[in-house]
């Protein structure tokens, strides 16, 4: 909305927005400049709101079967869905409830703002939370592999991702917001939440304390385990396959991992650089790598994922249903004497000659792009919660 002032003689322009949704506020220290927040408020709502229904989606594909969500990984991934699912809604839901002229249901700086802020605050913080718990996971499964049972690891993990994000949106805003009083009149000071919206105040010290720091510390933790898991899928080898083909299946391998330990949340890091230019740049490529991330996840959860793609197929009619359990154990038993002829994509290779008592208590299952997923332990056994 544009006006302009004719009681001035030089007579002014004044812009109004009431898009404030552009997802790069998330990580930039700067106020988004006024003539790019509609373009990157309209980019952020198709994308985001893309990504919230393939996260549904994702959930409805694992969950209505317990033989999908009985590994590590499966589970892991799921908690992970959950937390980007709520983190994407309440960043949506916004833009509906908050109005940059403040005629939102949802007034700028009220109490309503603070705990609005409060919560998206948290819930963004569980997602990276989730996410150093990927690359964790990622790590025991496929660079240490023995040695790697986490007893009641499921319970510990969500104690982990849901508490500890906790006391930094609290501590964020009791630390940094004091009343000021003159006379019969009190204003209250806040340097956690921001004028314009509800969610941190940019540039201000608690952004950086409790939101940005946080953040950088999961990504180079993630970047130390993808360099690692990395390693692991470039020496990888399978006989019964081309050298073309393995370089594709180690492709998509290296992009599924880098989706699932989120390293594109580090161009957020970027965006601290003051220079405009490269501000707004940073900001376009940041919103079209992570408000698609909902999208990525149901892309490698499930498009690429043979186990559950194979599953739904059979439940639905369109496949054959797998062999008999004798079949099934005759064929694996052939599996595991061939083992050291055909390792698997995502496989640790110093685990092919290991005895069976050496082996890990419970792989993981990053079979994205992979023709047989390496084996995983379901829950039944020694990881049972």
């Amino acid at each position: 909305e544009t006006a302009y002032d004719i009681h001035k003689e030089d007579p002014g322009v004044l812009c109004f927005c009431d898009h404030n949704t552009s997802f790069a506020v998330l990580m930039s220290p700067y106020e988004i400049a006024p003539a790019y927040t509609s373009s990157q408020s309209m980019m952020t709502l198709v994308l985001l709101s893309l990504s919230v229904v393939c996260l549904i989606c994702t959930l409805g594909f694992l969950l209505p079967f317990k033989e999908l969500r009985t590994t590590r990984s499966s589970k892991v991934n799921i908690c992970f869905s959950i937390a980007l699912l709520l983190a994407s809604f309440f960043f949506l839901l916004e833009s509906a409830l908050v109005k940059g002229d403040n005629s939102g249901v949802i007034k700028h700086e009220s109490a309503g703002c603070v705990i609005y802020a409060a919560i998206q605050h948290y819930l963004w913080l569980v997602v990276f939370t989730w996410m150093a718990i990927e690359g964790f996971v990622m790590y025991l499964s496929l660079v240490q592999v023995f040695g790697s049972h986490i007893s009641k690891y499921m319970i510990k993990f969500n104690i982990i991702a849901w508490g500890l994000p906790l006391i930094f949106p609290i501590i964020g805003y009791f630390a940094f917001t004091k009343s000021v009083g003159t006379g019969d009149y009190t204003v209250t000071q806040s340097d956690y939440i921001a004028e314009t919206m509800c969610f941190l105040k940019p540039g201000a010290l608690p952004f950086y304390l409790f939101f940005f720091l946080p953040l950088v510390l999961v990504i180079v933790v993630n970047l130390v385990f993808f360099i690692m898991v990395l390693n692991v899928i470039r020496t990888s080898k399978n006989v019964q396959v081309s050298q073309k083909e393995l370089l594709v299946r180690q492709m998509k391998a290296a992009v599924g991992v880098m989706v699932l330990l989120g390293t594109g949340w580090s161009i957020g890091v970027f965006m601290t650089v003051p220079e405009p230019n490269i501000q707004i740049t940073l900001q376009y490529f940041f919103i079209i790598l992570n408000s698609t991330q909902g999208i990525a996840v149901f892309v490698f959860y499930i498009i690429l994922n043979e186990q559950v793609t194979s599953h739904w197929l059979t439940t639905l009619g369109l496949k054959s249903p797998a062999s008999t359990t004798t079949s099934s154990a005759a064929t694996n038993k052939t599996a595991t004497s061939s083992a050291k002829d055909t390792e698997n994509v995502y496989e640790n290779a110093n685990v092919v000659d290991k005895p069976d008592m050496d082996k890990p208590d419970a792989e993981h299952t990053y079979d994205t792009a992979v023709s047989v997923s390496f084996p995983a332990k379901s829950d039944s056994g020694t990881e049972k919660l």
